[in-house]
């Protein structure tokens, strides 16, 4: 028997996928950080293009229309814990979250925001453009640079749950 859902509830069953998204200087431990979304789409093939969503409030969004880049950082059980303790739940303008979760990172190839060695597969991006959508600001980068480093399978919410996609 069907059931009528609220717009906001039929939304938790969309699928996301945790990502930690970071931006700034890897060299300037006071210009660099990240945040967890969970808001992130590929939107073109040609160029390839992807958008996440960040809040306006965010020092990670600050970071990322300073400094015209940003990565994406797909997160799978070896990041978990770190998404959400600590670039989920701290502000960046006020903590080196690269140092209190003791990720390994290292500069981008293509980019000088700090990447995440212990990601799946990061997304170096040269910002394209911004659009205010709501409560959040969309991001969009071109993808110049991408690296897989190890074989996880992604985190992925379903329903407000985490689980992981097998691929």
């Amino acid at each position: 028997m069907p059931a009528k859902l609220s717009p906001m509830d039929a939304l938790d069953y969309l699928p996301q996928p945790l990502i930690i998204i970071t931006a700034g200087d890897f060299e300037n431990s006071k210009q660099r950080g990240g945040m967890t979304a969970a808001w992130v789409s590929r939107v073109s093939w040609n160029p390839p293009l992807v958008m996440v969503s960040i809040a306006p409030s965010r020092y990670t969004l600050e970071l990322v229309e300073a400094y015209k880049e940003f990565a994406v950082n797909i997160v799978g059980e070896r990041l978990e814990e770190v998404a959400y303790g600590i670039f989920g739940s701290k502000s960046g303008k006020y903590i080196d979250k690269f140092s209190e979760s003791k990720v390994k990172t290292k500069k981008g190839e293509k980019i000088k925001a700090p990447v995440l060695e212990d990601a799946i597969v990061v997304l170096e991006c040269k910002l394209t453009k911004t659009c205010e959508a709501g409560d959040h600001i969309l991001v969009i980068g071109e993808v110049v640079s991408a690296t897989k480093f190890n074989n996880e399978d992604p985190i992925v919410f379903v329903y407000g749950n985490s689980a992981k996609i097998k691929r």
